[in-house]
Order: C-alpha cells, then structure tokens, then sequence
C-alpha cells in the first residue's frame, strides 16, 4: 500500500463543505471527503508551522511542545523510518519554511521538490519592484496610506511572483500539477509515501481575480487584490466593508487552494491508485478571519486556529465519521498501523484510525495546544496570561497559572462562559495541566505551575526537548533582503 500525506497550511476546520459550511466553495475537499474517513476533533499541537511539522514528522511531544528550530539529523522520522521497511520517500511543497532559512526538512526523504512563490520565499533581489497583475488599489484600504504595502515579506512575495500570468503561473496550482504528475509518474507503485506540504491558503490571502469574484460581489468589483489588504497592520482600524473584504479573501483562496488539489483527486483516480494508497488530508493549524477583530493566527491558540480538518481515504474504500480526538503525534504510529508495521521506541502518539473503524473510543480525552514554553517566561509576570490551550469533546480551555483567570469556550462558540460552568473550568484545568506535564514539561516549570504561580518562575530550566538551535540560527523572517 502506498501513502500520501497532504498537509494544507492555515486550514480551518470550520469552512469546509464537507465540515458542515454551506458558503465557501470547497468541491474537491468534498468529493475527496465522501469516500474518506472525517475525524471531527482533531487539533494541532505544537504551533505553528515548523513546531506542527516537527510533531508529524518526529511522532514526538517537543517537551511539551517543539519549539521554532530546524529538525535535526539525529531525529527519528517518519519518512527514514516508512525507507528502511523499503518505501520510496518524495516530499512536494511550496512551504519555504520546510528549507529555507535551514530548517532541514529534505533531508529525511530520498527526493524533494520545492515550489517556488509563496509568502517569505526569499527568490530574487531586483532593483524595482513589481507588481502582480491581479494587484490594484481599492478605495476600501485609503485609510492605510501607502506603506502597509511596503513591508519586507510583501517586497519578496511580489518579487517571487514576478512573472505570474495564468493560473497555472500560481504556486499552487504548480504544487498539485506537481504532485498529480508524481502519481502519474509512479502508478505502478504499491510502495511508496509521498508528503504533499501546500502553503495555501496561508497568508497573504492573495487570489486569482475569477475566485475574488465568487464572494467579493460589489457592482463593478473586477476581482483584484489591493497590496494594502494584504499587510499584517492596522485592520482595527477599517471599515466593515474592508474587513469583509478581507474575509472574502480567505474564502477565495481557500476556493483556489480546492480547485488546485482537484488536480490530485483526478490523478489519483484515473491511475487507479486510489485502489492501493491511504490518503491523508489534513491542515496545520487554523487562521482568525476577524472573530474578535482579528485576522490572522496568533497565541492563545484559540478554536479557529486549533481546530483542522482531517480526512482519511482508504483503498477499501469505507468511510464514516469519527469524534476521536486526534494530534499530529499521531500520524506516525497510524501509518504503521495501516502498513502493518511495527512501532520503533519512542513514539509518543496513538492508532487513531483503528479504533475508529472498529466503533471504539480513541486513546486521547484532551488535546493541547500552543506555542515554545520559553515565551512562558514573560507570561509569569502577568498572572492573568494564558500558556497554552485544552480542548476535549465539548470544550475548549485557555488556561492561566491560575484557575481563576483561565477561560473556557464551548466548541463552536467564541462566547467565554468560565463564570458559568466553573465544575468545568476545574476539571479541564487539572486535566490540562496533568496532561503537560506527562508529557515532558521541565520539572521546575511543573512546580511553578502547579503553585499557581506563588512560587517565583524558575531561572534554570529546560523549554523545548533539549535540542538547542544551530549557533547562529534564528528565524529568517525579519531579515528578508536586509537594509532595502
């Protein structure tokens, strides 16, 4: 059996036809998803991007979480590990972070392919600066003035994107032609395990004029993108005619993301692959798209961010739906699993599909969710700062040092309702804070917490899994072309 694992970036759970919305076009997704397995409690893990990958990748809690750093060399993987039991490896991606800035990610696969394009893909230096053809300014964004179009990662996304004419010009679509050309490339195959890693539909909510038009439906609106929407800052300040602008954004390159993975669908299908390979679609983490006045993700991991969709479909071809709690841990023993393979020491995820087809529970009752327990330090100076976030069956908890600031959210909902259900907000409390601590938070940080943050916040301890950063490393994002 072969298995194909694609990992959609900012994916939220939530809109997705198949999930339950009924505004966004999400065809693909849905076909795909009526001959799949649908998990509907799955949630990241360690976040974001990098520290999600980690967890897939590696089977493996980061103590408790993983922190931003390259994989090492010296790391378990899934794709060595699927290798010496005599699989072809292949990672397809138009994610940069997986090799650029030398985050590693290619070296576990025997081939890599990287698609150039996308956000912070440092891909060439001009003395101008281009402007794509789907750009234009909007009277919605005048409010901004003109530097929020001036910004470092928009100066290299431009760049990147320099000769962008058709759609097939598009990262994505070059992505899944891609990936649907492997399977072609490799229809006879019963023994390989490709990895798919597609960054759409991550910011910047960029999208070809023909999908704008499906949500954007002012008179007159021609489908192009003004730069300024694009940035980081500032959107408190726009109108709701701006902001829901920005929401059609999204929805419009999430539609694109779609009509690009149809791509794959069709490969699979017309090669007839999809009678001999597991397929697992899934997203990395969720987005805002203005609850709360927020676009973007960002920490507390909150529902919109922490809870993705995930979709298995299998060669035999049943189906169901699944509330079994599900983490990125857990796609390394599920394979195996599914390959009837023996787990290597050290993994620190559950089976989850097994239990699903057989109509049993899952191993998890909570999943967490958050960032690098460094940043806790300066959390600890702020007693009512949230740490990380528990999710169960029915509810999510931000939880604080102490159990009195934490706040609790039923899922689908973003009303805070602590004051009302604190029987709640203590069990999930105790539960969350139990389950960090199994899973590998620093001795001295567990006492700090379990104080409720009476003790002082310890000055020697361990924050991510003990593997430090390559001297001289630190995230490339705030250097892209330095000095223009």
């Amino acid at each position: 059996m072969n298995i194909a694992y694609i990992v959609i970036d900012t994916l939220r759970y939530d809109y997705i036809g198949a999930n339950g919305n009924d505004w966004i076009e999400t065809p693909n997704i849905d076909r795909f998803a009526s001959k799949a397995w649908a998990f509907d409690r799955a949630f990241c893990a360690s976040f974001p991007t990098i520290p999600y990958r980690t967890d897939v990748i590696t089977g493996q809690y980061g103590a408790p979480f993983h922190a931003w750093k390259p994989l090492r060399h010296e790391r378990r993987t899934l794709p060595r590990t699927l290798a010496q039991s005599g699989y072809a490896t292949q990672l397809i991606h138009d994610t940069p972070h997986l090799v650029n800035g030398g985050h590693n990610f290619d070296w576990p696969f025997h081939a890599w392919t990287f698609v150039r394009g996308a956000e912070v893909d440092r891909d060439w230096i001009m003395d101008t600066l281009p402007v794509p053809d789907n750009w234009a300014k909007d009277e919605l964004f005048d409010c901004l003035g003109e530097n929020d179009t001036q910004s470092n990662m928009l100066r290299s996304y431009a760049r990147a994107n320099r000769n962008r004419k058709k759609l097939e010009d598009w990262n994505c679509a070059k992505l899944f032609n891609t990936a649907a050309q492997f399977l072609k490339d490799n229809a006879k195959r019963e023994n390989f395990f490709l990895w798919v890693d597609c960054f759409d539909p991550h910011e910047p909510w960029d999208a070809p004029p023909e999908f704008m038009k499906k949500y954007d439906k002012r008179p007159g609106y021609d489908g192009r993108i003004d730069p300024r929407s694009l940035g980081g800052r500032n959107k408190r300040i726009l109108s709701d005619a701006a902001r829901q602008h920005i929401k059609d954004q999204y929805a419009a390159k999430l539609s694109w993301m779609d009509h690009c993975f149809g791509q794959f669908v069709d490969a699979l299908e017309s090669t007839g692959l999809d009678k001999k390979t597991a397929v697992i679609l899934t997203g990395d983490h969720g987005t805002n798209v203005g609850e709360r006045s927020s676009f973007g993700k960002g920490q507390p991991v909150r529902e919109g961010e922490g809870h993705v969709p995930l979709f298995v479909r299998l060669p035999e071809g049943d189906s169901g739906r699944s509330n079994n709690i599900v983490q990125p841990q857990d796609f390394f023993p599920t394979i195996l699993s599914l390959l009837g393979k023996d787990y290597p020491e050290g993994l620190e995820g559950h089976d989850f599909l097994t239990p699903a087809r057989e109509g049993k529970s899952g191993d998890r009752e909570i999943a967490l969710s958050g960032g690098a327990i460094e940043r806790w330090r300066n959390a600890a100076k702020n007693e009512g700062a949230i740490l990380f976030t528990a999710f169960d069956q029915e509810w999510n908890i931000e939880v604080a040092v102490k159990l009195e600031n934490s706040k609790l959210i039923k899922l689908g909902s973003l009303d805070y309702v602590q004051d009302e259900h604190p029987d709640v907000v203590a069990k999930l409390h105790t539960a969350a804070v139990d389950e960090i601590i199994r899973r590998g938070l620093d001795p001295a940080i567990a006492s700090w917490l379990r104080s409720g943050g009476e003790d002082d916040f310890p000055t020697e301890c361990v924050f991510y899994d003990g593997f430090p950063g390559p001297a001289g490393y630190s995230p490339y994002f705030g250097r892209l072309y330095p000095g223009e």
